[in-house]
C-alpha cells in the first residue's frame, strides 16, 4: 500500500469516527446542574464534563438532575442548593437526537435562591427547538421528609415505581461476586424505610451456604494465630435440613444419631 492509499485509508476512518459521533445520541446538562442519576445507575454513565454531555443509547431515558453552585460575590459568596432534583424523562430519543433544557440562568446570590425554589425549564433540542410532551418531560421529585443531604433519589423513584433502570438489581436480588483480588464480594443497597415498600418486607436473611472456593475464602483467624476453621458447606446443608423439619422429623433424626 502506498502513502497516498494510506492518507485515504486514515482520513476515511476519520471520516466514520465523526459520524459515528455526530450520530450518537446526547442530553446536554446545562450550567448550576449536577447530574445525580441516569437510568438508575450513580456513576456507571458516560458524561463529557467538558462538553456537560451525557451519551446516550437510542430509546427511554431517565434522568435525574440537582440545581447546585456557588453564587454571589467575593463578600457574600455561598452554596445555593434546590431542596427537591429534576426529573427528566425522556420517551424515545433518536439515535442522532440531542436534547437538554432551557432556563432563566440566574446571575446572582438573590435570583439563584428565588429559581432554586421554583425551576420552571423548558426542554429542547440543542438547536432551541422545544420538545414535545411526547419526546420528553419532567417533574420535581419531592419527599415527605424534607431537605436531606443523605438522600436517595433512587429510591425515592423506587417508592414511587417511577425508577426506570434496566441495569439495576434491587438489593434482595444481588448475589455475591468476587473482586478483582479474588475477595468475596456483595454491595448493599441503602434502602433505610422497610415499612415503605414490600420489596423489603424480609429484613434478615439467614446466613447464606458457601461453596467450598468460598468458604476458603471466608475463613477467618484467631487471635493467637492460625485460621479458625468454619463449618462445612455440608454441615451447613444438614443444619439447615434439620431447622425445616417438623418436630417429629427432628425426633427420629436425634435418635438416629444417638443410637450410630
Amino acid at each position: 500500500m502506498n502513502f497516498k492509499a494510506v492518507l485515504k485509508a486514515g482520513a476515511a476512518a476519520a471520516a466514520i469516527a465523526c459520524a459515528f459521533q455526530i450520530s450518537a445520541a446526547e442530553f446536554v446538562v446545562p450550567v448550576h446542574y449536577s447530574v445525580e442519576l441516569v437510568d438508575g445507575e450513580t456513576s456507571e454513565f458516560d458524561f463529557n464534563k467538558d462538553t456537560r454531555a451525557i451519551n446516550l443509547s437510542a430509546g427511554r431515558h431517565q434522568i435525574v438532575l440537582l440545581f447546585e453552585d456557588t453564587f454571589g460575590t467575593s463578600a457574600n459568596r455561598r452554596l445555593v442548593q434546590a431542596s427537591n432534583p429534576i426529573v427528566v424523562e425522556i420517551t424515545n430519543i433518536p439515535a442522532d437526537g440531542s436534547y437538554t433544557f432551557d432556563y432563566p440562568e440566574p446571575r446572582g446570590l438573590e435570583g439563584a435562591e428565588n429559581y432554586a425554589r421554583t425551576q420552571k425549564i423548558t426542554l429542547t433540542q440543542t438547536s432551541g427547538k422545544p420538545l414535545a410532551e411526547s419526546e420528553a418531560y419532567y417533574y420535581i421529585l419531592a419527599s415527605e421528609s424534607g431537605f436531606s443531604i443523605l438522600r436517595d433519589y433512587r429510591q425515592d423513584l423506587m417508592s414511587l415505581n417511577r425508577l426506570y433502570a434496566p441495569k439495576y438489581v434491587q438489593g434482595s436480588n444481588r448475589t455475591v461476586g468476587m473482586t478483582y483480588y479474588g475477595a468475596p464480594t456483595i454491595t448493599a443497597d441503602t434502602f433505610s424505610n422497610p415499612g415503605a415498600s414490600s420489596a423489603a418486607a424480609n429484613v434478615t436473611m439467614a446466613a447464606p451456604m458457601t461453596t467450598a472456593a468460598q468458604d476458603a475464602n471466608l475463613t477467618t483467624s484467631s487471635t493467637s494465630g492460625g485460621a479458625v476453621s468454619g463449618p462445612s458447606p455440608q454441615l451447613r446443608q444438614l443444619v439447615s435440613l434439620y431447622e425445616s423439619a417438623d418436630a417429629e422429623t427432628k425426633l427420629q433424626f436425634v435418635k438416629y444419631v444417638m443410637s450410630h
